[in-house]
């Protein structure tokens, strides 16, 4: 005979009721700019505190935001995303095609195309993102590179801005021999660093008629060369220039080996006039009053100089907000990916760093509409170049690899261009892209 107990069912239900509440979703959050030291730290850190329990109600995001540099995150996610975590990863785009390559992103399009804000961003922006069909990422920020320049130095010295790469070459060199602890161009060199990358594949988007270095053959159903030896040779050679051409030389020879990070110190304290750079610099401003008066009064932004016969083009960035495949959460990760590319989260970390908006709403409003920094990049939004969608990994490590042995003199830069071309045409027909 079985004994009811009907009196216990309402407190059996109210126990039920409360061990669910108490158990919230739990995800991990790599995100660069949360996880290193800058102006974006805190404040992104506020956002999340002060939003995400109203918007993600029962979730909670750990306060590990990954490694602060974008490189050390990229190798770690790739050993160890198959166990599940991170569950949502912000990347640069090269790192994301290398992730999905790996397997290791959930593509998203179905997802994207039934939330509302879908038809907000901007249509470029997404397709960079998009690899055979299939969206892995939603972009919270886009850039490109430009030149920025003291204006009251060159006011100082009677120089009008370069507009070609001879013209920088010689008015950095004279910027050097002129202003005392000034270096006249600040470059970013370390070997295998992201930025290194990025700002040697915007001056050869130039001298490559505004093409990738690979493009995909249909006939063939692989990547083949769309460069020359040549045109590695003259990236090379503006780089060796760039050290040695000029007495002094138009780059501190001391710095050669710098990080990101060091480029733009060194630029917004005054020890360099020239740097090829993104809008996120101008987060800077808010570390005292010299990088203030620099950033806000003393700047000037430029398109690249152009070498002889090149064209305008310049690398364009999108970062996206990725979900990681093995994620044992991703309706939650989706719910958190849709957060941090709101037009609240994207309006208040693009207005921080000073980069531009991947989504309409957020360029319209007033505080982009009527910034001159903001504009003055989205001028040269249409000349950006999304990187092919191939894995980026092993080219960028020959790259960097190839301008090492020119910046110290290891190889002429013809020699060092021809061998890069050769390791870059080997990867293509060993199928390693």
């Amino acid at each position: 005979m079985r004994i009811k107990f009907p009196h216990l069912l309402p407190i059996v239900a109210a126990l039920a009721t409360t061990m669910s509440v108490g158990f919230a979703t739990e995800l991990d959050l790599w995100f660069t700019p949360m996880a290193s030291e800058g102006p974006m730290k805190e404040p992104l850190l506020k956002w999340m505190k002060d939003t995400l329990p109203k918007e993600l109600p029962g979730v909670t995001v750990g306060d590990n935001y990954g490694p602060p540099i974008y490189q050390d995150g990229q190798q770690k996610f790739i050993v160890q995303g198959r166990k599940g975590k991170p569950d949502v990863i912000e990347a640069v785009l090269e790192g994301m095609i290398a992730y999905q390559r790996a397997g290791l992103l959930a593509p998203v399009d179905d997802l994207f195309n039934k939330w509302p804000d879908k038809d907000q961003f901007i249509p470029s922006t997404i397709k960079a993102l998009t690899l055979n069909g299939k969206l892995y990422g939603v972009p919270y920020n886009t850039n490109v590179r430009v030149l920025l320049y003291r204006k009251d130095l060159f006011q100082k010295y009677g120089m009008t801005p370069p507009k070609t790469w001879d013209e920088m070459l010689q008015d950095a060199a004279t910027i050097s021999a002129k202003e005392s602890g000034v270096a006249g161009l600040g470059l970013t060199t370390k070997n295998g660093s992201v930025r290194t990358f990025q700002e040697f594949i915007s001056f050869f988007f130039q001298a490559n008629n505004g093409e990738n270095p690979y493009k995909y053959d249909d006939a063939g159903k692989k990547w083949a060369m769309n460069t020359s030896p040549e045109k590695l040779g003259e990236v090379l050679k503006l780089y060796s220039d760039c050290f040695f051409a000029g007495n002094p030389s138009a780059v501190n020879q001391n710095t050669r080996g710098n990080d990101y990070q060091a480029t733009d110190t060194d630029y917004v304290s005054g020890k360099s006039a020239m740097v090829p750079m993104g809008p996120w610099i101008y987060q800077y401003r808010a570390n005292g009053e010299v990088a203030k008066k620099i950033l806000e009064e003393e700047t000037g932004v430029l398109p690249l100089p152009l070498p002889p016969g090149g064209v305008q083009a310049t690398y364009l960035e999108v970062k996206p907000i990725s979900i990681n495949a093995f994620s044992k959460e991703k309706d939650a990760a989706w719910d958190l990916v849709k957060a941090l590319t709101s037009k609240e989260f994207v309006a208040n970390a693009n207005r921080i760093e000073g980069v531009n908006p991947p989504r309409k709403d957020v360029a319209e409003l007033p505080e982009f509409k009527n910034d001159w920094w903001e504009q003055a990049f989205i001028a040269q939004l249409p000349t950006g170049v999304a990187l092919a969608p191939i894995n980026w990994g092993l080219v960028i490590n020959d790259i960097t690899e190839a301008m090492q042995k020119a910046i110290y003199k290891n190889q002429t830069p013809e020699d060092a261009g021809k061998e890069l071309y050769n390791t870059l045409d080997q990867r293509a027909k060993n199928n390693q892209l």
